[in-house]
């Protein structure tokens, strides 16, 4: 008796002891991001939100079991650095999904990498508008590209009379190419562009391009900056011009244009966003997104942070579509097959070639308090 009994009992004592084991393999995701470099500030709001939905995810039971093990790696702004850590997680660490990357030439970097064309990795919600010929079928993002928060503010000012325009663009790939946009959208609706004018990286360019728009006098000046020189800029220039529009795109901080150019100068500017209000309570993702970082985060939300979350949000979506032990071939193709799918108020779509899953924009404006009203 007492052989049989065990040879009965000892096979389902063994699947009972490998299945935590097998149940307990996490689904690794990767992310290469700036966070202590020159747009770390942006970073770290971004993978708060994201953390934030990974967290709730794995505290609910992860996905068919499988949590989520978000590696996030400081690249400080370098893409040589971005490019060392891409290679680790396709190599030594074989992460099944890359997610949120995020600094200069973050993405660029990776798409130049043989190791990223051979795994069929994807890359999920990168934080960037840039647009980028290669692997675009690898590569989704949830955010538009930069020339369409351009276009969309000037129509937006076009709409309500303002025919004449400036811009102050980022003598880089970022900056010129906004000005190209802002320059094709005024001469589709017959704007006028009384004038563009180049700031350099260590400021050069910043006293002549002051000068010249308060001399030209635009109806809206467009800053296609970073966050410090667009403050730089507002400060100088509206000192004197307080009720001249400006306005910036969505990877300019309205807390640091607020505290470096002070209420006056600050109050009134206008910042181009891609995701919908985060304190908007009618827009179910955003009052998710609230309930949950005072659960897991207790700070305050942004832009950035609500990005972030709706970025982890689509991730686990496609990850649970795509199956328990799911290939990066299958993730990618349950991802380009989404359409008009709903994250909450906020609808993402794929499909064939488009790679960008929302033309959303939205204006915003910085209030005497230094938050954003929309």
């Amino acid at each position: 008796m007492l052989p049989s009994f065990l040879a009965f009992v000892l096979p389902l004592l063994l699947l009972f002891t490998l299945a935590p084991s097998a149940a307990a393999k996490d689904i690794v995701v990767g992310q290469s991001v700036d966070l202590s470099g020159p747009l770390g500030y942006l970073g770290r709001d971004y993978v708060a939100g994201a953390k934030v939905y990974f967290d709730y995810v794995n505290n609910q039971g992860g996905i068919d079991g499988r949590k989520i093990q978000l590696i996030t790696r400081d690249n400080a702004g370098s893409a040589e650095k971005s490019a060392e850590i891409s290679k680790e997680f396709l190599g030594r660490q074989k992460v099944d999904v890359l997610f949120g990357y995020f600094g200069e030439g973050s993405v660029a970097s990776l798409l130049k990498l043989p190791a990223f064309d051979a795994a069929h990795v994807p890359l999920v919600a990168p934080l960037s508008g840039q647009h980028l010929e290669t692997a675009a079928g690898s590569v989704f993002y949830v955010r538009p590209e930069y020339s369409v928060e351009a276009k969309k503010l000037v129509a937006y000012f076009l709409q309500h009379g303002v025919k004449r325009f400036a811009v102050v663009f980022a003598d880089d790939e970022y900056g010129r190419t906004v000005k190209a946009a802002v320059e094709a959208e005024l001469k589709a609706r017959q704007g006028e562009l009384l004038g563009s004018y180049p700031v350099g990286a260590s400021g050069e360019g910043m006293d002549q391009a002051v000068g010249a728009c308060r001399d030209k006098k635009p109806q809206a000046t467009i800053l296609a900056l970073q966050t410090l020189p667009a403050a730089q800029f507002i400060k100088a220039y509206r000192k004197n011009n307080i009720g001249a529009f400006v306005m910036g795109l969505s990877l300019v901080n309205p807390q640091t244009v607020y505290e470096f150019a002070g209420s006056e100068s600050a109050t009134g500017v206008m910042l181009a966003e891609v995701v919908p209000h985060p304190n908007d309570p009618l827009i179910p993702v955003a009052a998710e997104h609230s309930r949950l970082l005072k659960k897991y985060r207790d700070e305050p939300a942004s832009h950035l942070t609500l990005e972030g979350f709706i970025a982890a949000k689509l991730l686990v979506t496609a990850m649970r579509s795509a199956g328990r032990n799911f290939t990066a071939e299958q993730l990618s193709s349950v991802l380009a097959s989404q359409h008009d799918l709903d994250m909450g108020g906020f609808f993402v779509s794929f499909g064939g070639k488009q790679r960008r899953g929302s033309s959303y924009v939205d204006i915003n404006v910085i209030d005497r308090t230094g938050k954003l009203r929309n």
